[in-house]
């Protein structure tokens, strides 16, 4: 292990995107550098034996059993708690859970992690078949740079070993002797690293009690192992205190330094799927629009001389009485009918898109994100337990929740469900243009028939000619105010439909950015210690 650079993490810390996690840590480091006796934690896998082995230290040195020290086969403890034994200062941890999905064997098995940064004498407790699951855990832990004398292990519950001592003394130390031997080997551990085996509840004979005496194990202490453990401890000296502490120090903050950069890589890879469903949304906007503004174009060229040609030639002399109203009906339809289809196509296209897109696993990320934005709570939570690594890491993602929060203030209506439904209807439903027109095809053959009364008079002069022309401009004005609000109906779908995407896309690349900046920062912080920790005897 090298050396970190402890102000410079502390000031990487106090400039991470969305708010600062330096104060948080300092405070938790203080009150544990603050402490005169040596702090010992005691860690492991579930049902190793911690509780039981830490009230056995407890009776054994005339002390009371704390009502949160349970026994229990199951998974009892799952906070960390503390004691004082003689001059020490003991933790119970949670056990580690490796590979457990529920939440609240993680949060366990970090509090634990968190715990063992903030200590002078680490106790990895396991049981005779020694570690399976949790090796990989265990091994990250036994690299943290801890002095000699300072990590040691115990065997515990070595009387379910698969030997009876009663019987056969000789066979129960042989075999604790090979166990010890597999245990340095398996974690390449040297001679000064100090292994006790014990049976710190021989045949449960206290079972889940509290409320015992010492003299409930006298007939086992010529070889429960547990006189030697006892010695260990009255021989942690408070002397040995600074170099502790300072070993204690780069290990701690190196867990910081590692615990913050792995949850800000992880949010980093979920912002940066949220990033680009934003930024699609971005550029089908302006596709979307691209085709209807061209649509659009197109519907509205082609009026361009429709109205006068269907005058023209139902105003001709050979037409019949009904000619006007059935040509200027039939024109309109058709050209309706044309376009309507033309946004019809518009929008099943739209909405195709939209379903392919929200099927795909990067937009459940999205929307949820959407949804917390849009709620009142940021999903914050109180750390139970002493602070450490792992509790404040699980604030990363809330101080991000919050930067995005306050740059969408001035958009209250993120995410709304008015805005949802209006753009899942307006895509939905038929618009019926050509009903719509109904009324300009009756204004117009009006129009028709009333310059069919006077058609002479009309088709003479200037005036005449003006008059023609100003009745076009007025029909044809008229059928584009028909047109428009279907027109902008689609329009305003496309925007609702990417409302949420385009009002995150800037605010999401510049947190993707950051966060980079953040990762590569403390990468580097990292490469910077150069220094080897210090691995003497205290």
């Amino acid at each position: 292990m090298t050396m970190v650079d402890i102000d410079a993490v502390r000031n990487w810390l106090g400039r991470l995107p969305g708010g600062s996690l330096v104060g948080q840590y300092v405070d938790d480091w203080d009150a544990f550098e603050k402490l005169n006796s040596p702090v010992v934690t005691l860690f492991g896998s579930y049902d190793t034996g911690k509780s039981s082995l830490l009230r056995r230290l407890l009776v054994d040195s005339g002390g009371d059993v704390p009502d949160w020290l349970t026994i229990s086969a199951r998974h009892e403890t799952f906070e960390v708690n503390e004691v004082a034994v003689g001059g020490c200062i003991i933790r119970d941890t949670p056990g580690f859970a490796v590979g457990a999905s529920d939440i609240r064997a993680r949060n366990n098995s970090r509090r634990a992690m968190a715990a063992v940064g903030l200590t002078d004498v680490g106790i990895a407790v396991l049981t005779p078949q020694l570690a399976t699951a949790e090796r990989d855990v265990l091994q990250k832990l036994f690299t943290q740079g801890w002095p000699v004398g300072t990590m040691w292990f115990v065997i515990s519950r070595f009387d379910e070993a698969g030997v009876d001592p009663e019987y056969d003394l000789v066979e129960y130390r042989e075999l604790s002797d090979r166990k010890v031997r597999e245990l340095r080997s398996l974690f390449e551990l040297d001679d000064r690293t100090p292994v006790f085996v014990v049976s710190q509840d021989p045949f449960q004979t206290a079972g889940p009690d509290t409320d015992l005496s010492r003299d409930t194990w006298d007939d086992f202490r010529g070889w429960d192992g547990m006189r030697d453990l006892a010695n260990a401890f009255e021989a942690v000296s408070p002397s040995a205190l600074p170099g502790w502490r300072q070993a204690a120090g780069q290990r701690y903050w190196t867990a910081v330094l590692d615990e913050t950069l792995t949850e800000l890589r992880r949010q980093l890879a979920d912002y940066t799927a949220r990033a680009e469903v934003a930024a699609s949304g971005v550029v089908r906007r302006g596709v979307w629009e691209s085709e209807l503004d061209t649509l659009d174009r197109a519907a509205q060229a082609s009026l361009d001389g429709l109205v006068e040609e269907v005058m023209r030639r139902s105003g001709e002399p050979n037409s019949g009485a009904d000619a006007p109203q059935a040509e200027i009906q039939r024109t309109l339809d058709e050209w309706f009918t044309k376009h309507e289809v033309r946004l019809q196509r518009l929008q099943q296209s739209i909405r195709k898109t939209k379903e392919r897109e929200r099927a795909r696993p990067s937009w459940a990320g999205f929307a949820s994100l959407v949804s917390t934005l849009g709620s009142e709570k940021d999903g914050s939570t109180t750390p139970a337990g002493p602070g450490g690594t792992a509790e404040h890491v699980e604030t990363v993602g809330t101080m991000l929740i919050g930067m995005l929060k306050a740059a969408n203030t001035p958009r209250p209506i993120l995410g709304g469900k008015a805005v949802a439904a209006k753009a899942a209807g307006d895509l939905g439903r038929h618009i019926g243009i050509a009903e719509a027109a109904l009324p300009l095809a009756v204004y117009l053959a009006k129009v028709v028939d009333e310059q069919g009364a006077d058609r002479a008079r009309l088709n003479q002069g200037k005036a005449a000619a003006e008059q023609r022309q100003h009745v076009v401009t007025e029909c044809t004005q008229r059928a584009r105010d028909t047109w428009r609000p279907f027109v902008d109906d689609v329009r305003e779908a496309i925007v609702a439909e990417t409302r949420d995407q385009v009002d995150l896309d800037a605010i999401l690349r510049q947190l993707v950015e950051q966060l980079r900046e953040a990762v590569a920062e403390g990468e580097g912080l990292f490469q910077a210690g150069v220094v080897p920790l210090l691995k003497t005897e205290a």
